[in-house]
């Protein structure tokens, strides 16, 4: 049995050698990178473009990955990583962890914020805080819609008046 086996092994031997190595072969292997792969140097994904698949892979929990993505379709995308805290589930430790793996490279335009159809989520997604939110809905309740920036101002402080006039929308056309 012994004899046998070392005979097979020159045979494969010299057959390995005269048929050559089956990996080395003259194909040509394309490698194929995500945009959201910055450059060599990055290890960040772009918060603005990454889809949830990518985001899971790069080892945002996929739950986290449907939330920001869904905030980004909603509001447009993020102007700023410290948006992420707006997002219900994500507190300081879970951004601080996020914040490691993603940035902005692609610059967006916030989408237009219906005040009279927005939820409080939505309103939250904007930046607006608790007491605001409250006073929107007081206001809504009693005037049943906010017409102009006249009808905000009695609704926002000022700087808060000054911070969000440019995205409300009072009516879709």
């Amino acid at each position: 049995m012994k004899k046998f086996l070392s005979i097979l092994f020159v045979i494969l031997l010299n057959f390995g050698i005269a048929y050559g190595n089956p990996f080395e072969n003259n194909e040509s292997f394309d490698i194929i990178m995500s945009d959201n792969v910055l450059d060599e140097n990055s290890k960040y994904l772009d918060i603005n473009t990454a889809s949830k698949e990518e985001m899971s892979n790069f080892g945002v929990t996929t739950r986290l990955a449907g939330l920001i993505v869904e905030y980004r379709e909603q509001t447009g995308g993020f102007k700023n990583l410290n948006e992420l805290k707006r997002i219900k589930g994500i507190g300081q430790a879970t951004f601080d962890k996020l914040r490691k793996k993603l940035m902005i490279k692609t610059q967006i335009e916030k989408k237009p914020l219906y005040i009279n159809e927005a939820n409080d989520t939505l309103l939250e997604y904007y930046g607006f805080d608790k007491k605001e939110i409250k006073d929107i809905r007081k206001y809504l309740n009693k005037n049943g819609r906010i017409n102009s920036n006249l009808d905000l101002m009695k609704v926002l402080s000022e700087k808060n008046y000054r911070k969000y006039k440019s995205i409300i929308k009072y009516d879709k056309f």
